[in-house]
Order: structure tokens, then C-alpha cells, then sequence
């Protein structure tokens, strides 16, 4: 197959380059235009060794002299063939045009109409080759998992710790003036006096036990939004596609006066 291809393309440029004189832009003098067309040929045929050995720029030269002695629009498309061969598309594309914008004679040989249905077909790939690339997609905004933030646990701890600390704080002095109010009284007789500071005493007892019910059941439910802090937040996938419903944990208090209730689904 290889060998028929090369004996084609022998044969068409001997065809073409016979019949050269009616596209020579400057026709060689008389007398020496044996001479010329002979030494294109033996040219054109070095080119064409040269071509289907892969040596794109040696056979460019070849094809370049022998158009020099003898103009052919075959030659030409040769040449743009090794260019594009060579990686020089530019160059490959001005000589593809060139064999494009030949004026060729009125009955002009087949073997040039060829040449230029050829030259179009490729030139085509060559300008398809040179179009910039297109920009690259950006890339997809990347979703971290389990990045759930730490603000709803740090605000549990928060009131936990200010629950605690008000629990304490009214427990001791509620402690204390039970225990002035004891030194003052006669076992279980206490002077009518001591009517207001009981009734103290006893208010600061229930907002002590409040504050720690409620700083107990914070710290609870701060441990809680710890452990599930990884929760869906929301956002789409890196498909696009609406992020589904998580399992999580469902959490609720109660507080109430000596009681605290937390209950939690997993």
C-alpha cells in the first residue's frame, strides 16, 4: 500500500511538473528550459524519497528548489505538508493559500485541481489546529465535610457556665442567712423579725436551684452540638445536586424546679 502511494505521487508531480510552463511566473529562457524542467524533476523526485522517510525538512528543501526551477501548485502543497509535518503551522497555512489563490489556466491539468481540493481539505484541519483554546471550566468550589461550626456548643457552654455560676453564687448566700437566722432562733421558735429574711433565704434557694438546673442542661446540650457539629449546613454538592436530609440529633431540655430533663434521638 505504501509503496503504490509513493508511485502515485511520483507519478503526479513527473505529470505536473510537464506540464509546468503554463504556470511558470517567469518561464525559463529559451534553450534552457529542457535543462530546468529536468532538474525540477530530479528534484521533485529526492523530495518525494525524502517525504516518506520522514525527513520533513530535507524534502521541504527539495520541493522548494525544484518550485524555484520549475513552478507547480503540487509542489506547493508538498511543501505545506512538510511544514505541517515540521510543527510550523503558520507557514503551513500562507502555503496551503497559496496553492488556494493559484490562477490556473483554462483547461488546467487535473492533477492541479487535485492539488487544490487537497490543499482546501487540509487547510481546513491546519486553521482548526491554530484556534486558541478555550478557557478551562473553574474549578468546583470544594465542600469540606464534618465542618460544622462550633458557635451554637461555645454558646451552650457559655450559659452553662453562667448558670452554674449564678446557682452558686445565690446558693451561698441563701446558705448563709439560713444559718444566721438558725443562730438567732430558739430550736424551732425564730422571732417574727425574721419573717422577711426567711422568706429571702428562700427565694435565693429556688434561683440557686434554678441556675444549676440550667447551666447543667446548657453544658449538656453543649456536649450535644458537639458531637453532631458535623451536621448537613446546607450547601450543594459538587454535582450541583441539593445536599439530601442528614440524620442528625434531635435534642430538647425541660427545666424545672428540681428536675432537669434532656432527651436526645440519634
Amino acid at each position: 500500500m505504501m509503496l503504490s502511494n509513493c508511485l502515485r505521487r511520483c507519478a503526479l508531480v513527473v505529470t505536473l511538473l510537464a506540464a509546468a510552463p503554463a504556470l511558470a511566473a517567469e518561464p525559463p529562457p529559451a534553450g534552457a528550459s529542457a535543462d530546468a524542467q529536468q532538474l525540477a524533476r530530479t528534484r521533485a523526485h529526492e523530495g518525494l524519497k525524502l517525504y516518506g522517510a520522514d525527513r520533513w525538512q530535507e524534502a521541504f528543501d527539495a520541493f522548494q528548489e525544484a518550485d524555484r526551477l520549475y513552478h507547480a501548485p503540487t509542489l506547493v502543497l508538498y511543501m505545506a505538508r512538510c511544514q505541517r509535518k515540521l510543527g510550523n503551522l503558520e507557514g503551513a497555512r500562507a502555503l496551503y493559500e497559496q496553492v488556494l489563490d493559484e490562477r490556473l489556466p483554462e483547461d488546467p491539468p487535473p492533477a492541479f485541481l487535485e492539488a487544490r481540493k487537497d490543499a482546501e481539505t487540509e487547510l481546513a484541519g491546519v486553521r482548526e489546529a491554530l484556534k486558541p483554546p478555550a478557557p478551562a471550566p473553574a474549578p468546583a468550589p470544594r465542600v469540606e465535610a464534618g465542618g460544622g461550626s462550633f458557635l451554637p456548643a461555645g454558646i451552650a457552654f457559655g450559659l452553662g457556665a453562667v448558670g452554674l455560676g449564678v446557682g452558686a453564687a445565690t446558693g451561698i448566700v441563701s446558705l448563709s442567712k439560713v444559718s444566721d437566722i438558725k443562730a438567732q432562733c430558739e430550736g424551732q421558735r425564730c422571732p417574727a423579725e425574721l419573717k422577711g429574711d426567711a422568706d429571702t433565704a428562700t427565694t435565693l434557694g429556688h434561683v440557686s436551684t434554678v441556675g444549676f438546673i440550667v447551666g447543667a442542661a446548657s453544658a449538656a446540650a453543649g456536649v450535644v452540638l458537639l458531637v453532631v457539629r458535623s451536621g448537613d449546613d446546607g450547601a450543594p454538592d459538587a454535582a450541583g445536586a441539593a445536599p439530601q436530609a442528614r440524620r442528625g440529633a434531635v435534642w430538647s431540655a425541660g427545666v424545672g424546679l428540681g428536675r432537669v430533663e434532656l432527651r436526645g434521638e440519634f
